[in-house]
């Protein structure tokens, strides 16, 4: 009985997600954190905040200064930042209106660009905050309900404690748990960047221009069928016999009287 309650299926367990291993694609399962899992996370997120304080790290509140003081951030770097969000929703409202391939896919590219530039502007203020006490205590506590929530298929843990998850030795699956536990607690799924605008609009283009070199492929190859038929039926008449006609004498039969 306790074999049958251990080893259930991933559908019997509800609010778990699947990820794969990076560098062998084996499978693990992220499940729901218990209210244990979040005391845990929050007292680690407490001892590191508190451990980063006391060793001389800036609290959020003390970059913002900062980076206010040395210009980094203020009138003009929110000015540009509301600019480049506005660029970016324009286009992406002229990409959800257009519905030429060629068109469509120039779109999506200036969707992408625009995107990008939106992200490296922000990164001069989310970069420096990266490293305030509150952003490392919050990595702390992440990596803490990465350790608690990956598990095996048959619901064991993966990592036993969180020090066997800070020992691990496979950085790539690390990273990538830790990655897919982020996105499960903010309620993305694992591609949501293949559902922006711009994604689902190149694989529209993709698919468009897989269907046109299809039909061009089925249509070429539909002429040729038709130009060796004619050609067969070309030489067929060419390469018949012609009848010989042949003339049969009359006979006569001589009539005895």
């Amino acid at each position: 009985m306790a074999e049958e309650k251990k080893y259930k299926s991933m559908e019997e367990r509800e609010g778990r997600r699947v990820f794969q291993d990076p560098e062998n694609e084996k499978n693990y399962y992220i499940s729901a954190p218990t209210a244990d899992d979040i005391r845990g996370a929050d007292w680690q997120y407490s001892k590191i905040y508190t451990k980063s304080l006391v060793e001389g790290i800036t609290t959020s509140a003390e970059m913002m200064d900062i980076l206010m003081r040395r210009g980094v951030i203020g009138p003009e770097f929110e000015q540009r930042q509301r600019e480049l969000s506005d660029n970016l929703a324009a286009k992406v409202l002229e990409l959800q209106t257009t519905d030429g391939v060629d068109e469509k896919q120039m779109l999506a590219m200036a969707v992408a660009n625009a995107r990008e530039e939106l992200f490296n502007w922000n990164q001069r203020l989310n970069g420096p905050m990266s490293n305030t006490c509150e952003q490392i205590a919050d990595d702390a506590r992440l990596e803490y309900l990465t350790s608690r929530m990956v598990e095996h298929e048959d619901g064991s843990k993966f990592w036993e404690s969180y020090e066997d998850f800070l020992k691990e030795r496979s950085q790539a699956l690390a990273v990538r748990a830790r990655f897919e536990v982020m996105l499960y607690l903010q309620g993305l799924e694992s591609n949501f960047m293949e559902q922006t605008p711009e994604a689902v609009a190149m694989k529209e283009v993709e698919s468009e221009l897989k269907k046109k070199a299809t039909k061009a492929i089925e249509d070429l190859a539909k002429k040729q069928e038709e130009e060796d038929k004619k050609k067969l039926e070309s030489k067929s008449k060419t390469d018949k016999p012609k009848r010989k006609r042949t003339t049969r004498k009359k006979s006569t039969k001589k009539s005895s009287e």
